[in-house]
């Protein structure tokens, strides 16, 4: 009976896996381009765009207790309250809302009117501790030495 050769080859096993691992990594990378050229397309440079753009570094930055991000993507009393808490009280409560899940996601930015420096989006949030709750949001933003910036009051950071 002929044998085969990768019956004759002791090491074609691992050449297998290395195969696997290559083709696994090559499309690994396919869709990481994939994500990246709709994630560089969905964020066009209009101003509608930025608005959406700015409302998504600000969830960003409160998903991951960024206090830095959250000051700078703020104006107003928003801004005001991240400004006049320490990192330590900060951090404090970011803990207690991560793990109550009570930290706003934003699901999808519906609706954006902007009337010169100033403008409205309407969202769609929700909460990890109630993920099948969807609400709607009004974020009000100011456009601030060229950026856009959330401005909510004080109450609903």
């Amino acid at each position: 009976m002929p044998q085969t050769a990768a019956a004759d080859d002791p090491q074609a096993p691992a050449r297998s896996k290395r195969w696997l691992l290559a083709v696994g990594g090559a499309a690994v990378l396919v869709i990481a381009l994939i994500v990246t050229v709709v994630a560089l397309m969905s964020g066009d440079g209009s101003p509608e765009g930025q608005v959406r753009t700015a409302i998504g570094a600000y969830a960003d930055a409160l998903r991951s207790g960024d206090l830095d991000d959250l000051r700078s993507s703020t104006c107003g009393q928003l801004h005001e309250f991240y400004q006049g808490i320490t990192a330590e009280q900060f951090k404090g409560v970011h803990q207690l809302s991560t793990e109550r899940g009570s930290i706003p996601v934003v699901d999808s930015v519906d609706a954006v009117r902007i009337t010169g420096d100033s403008a409205l989006a309407e969202a769609t949030v929700y909460t990890s501790a109630d993920p099948s709750k969807r609400t709607a949001r009004t974020f009000d933003l100011q456009r601030t030495d060229g950026s856009w910036k959330v401005c909510d009051p004080a109450g609903t950071p």
